[in-house]
């Protein structure tokens, strides 16, 4: 059993205030499900919304395969937020940690909707140990979606998609 990243909060309220955002924005909106980001001066911030209070997941890869897709995985279960940072090793998933590299997540949050839940994180534009990974604005990427009804992170997903964008 993997050990899960525990950090309390209140659903109701944001855990800390979001920085001041600038710069190249875009979004993606597919029937009930929407992903938006921004750029801040060193941070890319994503929001993603789904319609589960299960796990949702969100990841990027300079390649255009699922296999070394680095992704974020969180889920709120009653009042605990469950956090983690994977990379995806067909046909399964690591946590970053376990696979020798840092942890580049910051400000991760999952908030309960009326139409399901919202994960918003942000992640660096650069990840010293996948120097290939560039999330800075213009930049190519292959972007991962994806949701479950679970909140455990060993389930699978219920709608997983793929998107080539431009940051």
């Amino acid at each position: 059993m993997l050990k899960r990243t525990l950090l309390k909060s209140i659903c109701a309220l944001p855990l800390w205030s979001w920085p001041e955002m600038s710069g190249a924005a875009g979004q993606i909106t597919e029937r009930d499900v929407s992903f938006d980001w921004r750029h801040t001066r060193d941070r890319l911030v994503c929001t993603f919304h789904a319609p589960t209070c299960g796990w949702l997941a969100v990841g990027f890869n300079a390649e255009r395969t699922l296999k070394g897709t680095r992704f974020v995985i969180a889920a709120r279960a009653d009042d605990t937020l469950l956090v983690e940072e994977h990379i995806a090793i067909v046909p399964g998933h690591d946590p970053v940690e376990k696979l020798g590299l840092s942890r580049a997540v910051t400000r991760a949050e999952v908030v309960h909707t009326p139409g399901g839940s919202q994960l918003r994180f942000a992640y660096p534009l650069t990840f010293p140990d996948q120097p290939r990974l560039s999330l800075a604005p213009k930049m190519a990427t292959h972007l991962l979606l994806a949701w479950s009804q679970d909140t455990d992170f060993d389930h699978h997903s219920a709608w997983r998609k793929h998107y080539d964008i431009t940051l």
